[in-house]
């Protein structure tokens, strides 16, 4: 018998409706999903094919649409033969697209909304590379916040292998799951002045940002050495956006794993009742991630407009980090979260700094900090990363 969490029986009641279609967290639902810590989940049920061999297109696909990324170490084969590699690899977040991280069974009708990530890269991923998931809940926390009174974090951890069965990566993810705004018990953020009177860009600005696109810093095959990096450097200034429904699209379209349209969408309909939105003027019935592309079920979710994946800014902290380190670096260790809603028409700004280096065995490491700030000044996403730099000490990294 699988091990896997039991789905909502097909034909079940369908409570979408009414004041059941938004049910409150309660002590009682919040120990039955406590009742799923450590259970590993299956995590092909659904999506068996994410588990074939991954292609240059697919690692392309995810760095140029999903990212905005087109380091030519993650998608150009002739350019990667000449490096150490010796093959296209992946970039530190690409895991993504085997499993997105999401390790959030239960409380069924309860918002997810991605918060952040903590990552550990044992060994590079190649294009040709066949990659699977094992996951499970570790942690279900209760929490209290300024935008929603009482929430729950469900802590996931991913393990990914490779065809060899070696531990290539072990990632860890923050789910939060909060009441739909309609209980009262939902987000309250405050509306941006940029929705009431959406923030016009001056053609000066759209200059800006297109020099920024046109010289975006990489360091590329030039190595960047660890005798030469000093806390307090600056990371280089990456610019993500305006962002735009196309951008939206775009980072759903380089993934492997995609939600269910059509036919297929219905059926996770009867599957999980409790996992849809009825849209108040059409009465349609929409997957909760409609929320990224339309305001009137943002709304519904208690987002002040439509906004971005979450995990978009993460992908973008790690192009920030090998932007910076270069073909020689390795990215040994990797977090980000989210902070604000990344809503269309925000501009995200990132940089970061060194702020630790050292010595470990034969790795010579740093740490960076890096962060992103839109338009409006906020920070709206941060994280580090441990990042092994190449050495001119011929006793280190043999």
């Amino acid at each position: 018998m699988s091990n896997a969490a039991k789905p909502e029986k097909a034909g079940a009641p369908k409570l979408m409706k009414g004041d059941q279609a938004f049910p409150q967290l309660t002590e009682e639902q919040i120990d039955k999903a406590r009742e799923l810590i450590g259970v590993w989940l299956r995590r092909d049920v659904h999506m068996p094919s994410q588990y074939e061999p991954i292609s240059l297109h697919d690692i392309r696909r995810w760095t140029n649409y999903s990212v905005g990324d087109d380091n030519p170490l993650f998608c150009d084969l002739s350019y990667a033969r000449r490096t150490i590699w010796g093959n296209v690899i992946a970039p530190p977040t690409f895991l993504f697209t085997i499993d997105s991280a999401i390790i959030a069974p239960g409380l069924p009708g309860i918002q997810w909304i991605y918060a952040g990530s903590r990552w550990e890269h044992f060994k590079p991923v190649y294009a040709g590379d066949t990659i699977t998931a094992r996951a499970r809940v570790i942690d279900v926390q209760v929490k209290e916040g300024k935008a929603v009174s009482r929430f729950v974090n469900q802590i996931g951890e991913v393990l990914f292998q490779n065809q060899h069965g070696d531990l290539v990566c072990r990632v860890e993810n923050d789910t939060l799951r909060v009441p739909r705004a309609r209980t009262g018990a939902g987000f309250k953020f405050d509306r941006p002045k940029t929705q009431d009177a959406p923030h016009r860009y001056s053609d000066d600005d759209l200059e800006e940002i297109a020099a920024a696109y046109r010289n975006e810093y990489r360091r590329g095959a030039e190595p960047r050495y660890w005798e030469d990096t000093n806390i307090g450097d600056p990371l280089p200034l990456l610019y993500k956006g305006p962002l735009t429904l196309v951008d939206i699209v775009g980072f759903y379209s380089g993934r492997r794993t995609v939600y269910n349209v059509m036919k297929m969408a219905f059926a996770e309909r009867d599957r999980h009742p409790a996992n849809v939105y009825y849209s108040p003027t059409m009465n349609i019935p929409m997957h909760p991630a409609a929320g990224h592309f339309d305001v009137e079920i943002a709304h519904e979710i208690g987002m002040p407009g439509a906004y971005d994946q979450g995990w978009q800014r993460t992908n973008w902290g790690a192009h920030l980090v090998t932007n910076w380190m270069g073909d020689h670096g390795v990215v040994r260790k990797f977090g980000g979260r989210v902070t604000k809603p990344n809503l269309v028409g925000d501009l995200t700004k990132l940089t970061g700094e060194v702020i630790e280096k050292r010595k470990e065995g034969k790795d010579a490491l740093v740490e960076v900090e890096w962060w992103g700030t839109n338009q409006r000044g906020e920070k709206n996403c941060n994280g580090t990363a441990l990042v092994r730099l190449p050495s001119r000490d011929v006793s280190l990294q043999s």
